[in-house]
């Protein structure tokens, strides 16, 4: 989904019955271009993570650009950097070892998280609450690819509410864009994004220190980023019961699931307004009729739902995730609690 004017690079085109529906719905698709095909020079290159550079019209893997890219997205270098401006009121560590890491669990005292120094929406990451917990080690290759890792205390279920604050890196540092709640299963795997005038009410006081910390980070960095960042964190409880903010727990230089949802709200023209882009998984789905499916929500919910994703490839076969985009009403309520309830439920249905 992108401007009319754009160019859009695809690895295979948009499924008809998908464009068909954005249109009825008023969404606008930039030319489609499959890679291979010829691109102009002249173009403005808008990449998710920056790893290429536009030459005799295709796109060239650029080692400068990719050393910044994971100079930037790295736990271990963003462990260094709370560590050298305690910016993190929970304990960290990195660990470079196995053998380290055996003696350290033998030591453990309370529940610590591991983490790889690259991971996606909450995949890369090992919970141990207990010592009898050592035969997770056996998902380190698996999980966490290598060392050094990082490990982190864990605060379980005392962490009650996991947001984003997203950001535009200039020449002259950052400008704040909004917020976002992360919608995340208790294992830590991503499953969403929601945005809207709740949200932002209920993060006010914690979007100063919010402001302070991607202050910090940017006056550290050896390289100095451009365009979209999203700064994760959560709130949670300490053992008496105050409430305390993780402000930064990572920073994605890149395109976020929530600037995605930033970037569609603005298109929508939506202030108060709740709006949600659910990620659903797909991979245990024998028969799935996905357009029936959508069709019955949208009439019994009365709600802008759509597929943000394709559900299926060229072949018809299922992908791993849709994306799934709802809002609420302008006209009727700003809180999307109730359709929220409502897709889960009938996704449950589906099993």
């Amino acid at each position: 989904m992108s401007k009319k004017e754009d160019f859009v690079l695809l690895e295979s085109g948009l499924p008809r019955s998908l464009e068909e529906d954005w249109k009825e719905i008023g969404w606008e698709m930039g030319t489609q271009v499959l890679k291979g095909d010829l691109l102009s020079g002249d173009l403005n290159l808008t990449e998710w993570g920056k790893m290429h550079v536009l030459s005799d019209g295709g796109l060239d893997f650029d080692p400068d650009s990719y050393e910044d890219s994971r100079y930037l997205n790295s736990k271990l270098n963003q462990f260094q950097w709370k560590e050298d401006t305690c910016l993190s009121p929970l304990w960290s560590r990195i660990i470079r070892s196995e053998e380290t890491l055996i003696d350290f669990l033998n030591e453990l005292d309370s529940p610590v998280v591991l983490k790889s120094a690259f991971g996606l929406a909450g995949r890369n990451q090992i919970v141990i609450e207990k010592q009898s917990q050592g035969w997770k080690l056996q998902q380190i290759s698996k999980k966490l690819f290598s060392f050094p890792i990082i490990a982190e205390q864990w605060v379980g279920e005392e962490r009650f509410y996991d947001f984003s604050t997203l950001w535009d890196f200039l020449e002259d540092g950052p400008i704040y864009l909004g917020c976002t709640e992360m919608i995340v299963e208790k294992d830590g795997t991503f499953r969403g994004i929601r945005m809207g005038r709740g949200v932002e009410e209920s993060l006010l006081p914690f979007l100063e220190p919010s402001l302070q910390t991607i202050k910090t980070v940017s006056g550290l960095l050896e390289v100095k980023p451009t365009g979209p960042a999203a700064m994760d964190g959560f709130l949670y409880r300490t053992g008496n019961g105050l409430v305390s903010c993780q402000p930064f727990s990572e920073i994605n230089f890149r395109y976020s699931m929530g600037r995605i949802l930033y970037e569609i709200r603005k298109r929508r023209n939506l202030k108060d307004e709740e709006s949600v882009l659910l990620f659903l998984p797909l991979a245990n789905l024998k028969k799935w009729s996905e357009w029936e499916w959508l069709s019955k929500l949208r009439n019994e919910t009365g709600r802008e739902i759509f597929f943000a994703t394709p559900p299926r490839d060229e072949k018809g076969k299922l992908f791993q995730t849709v994306g799934l985009y709802f809002e609420s009403k302008k006209s009727l309520d700003y809180d999307a609690s109730a359709t929220f309830q409502k897709v889960m439920e009938e996704w449950q249905n589906l099993f």
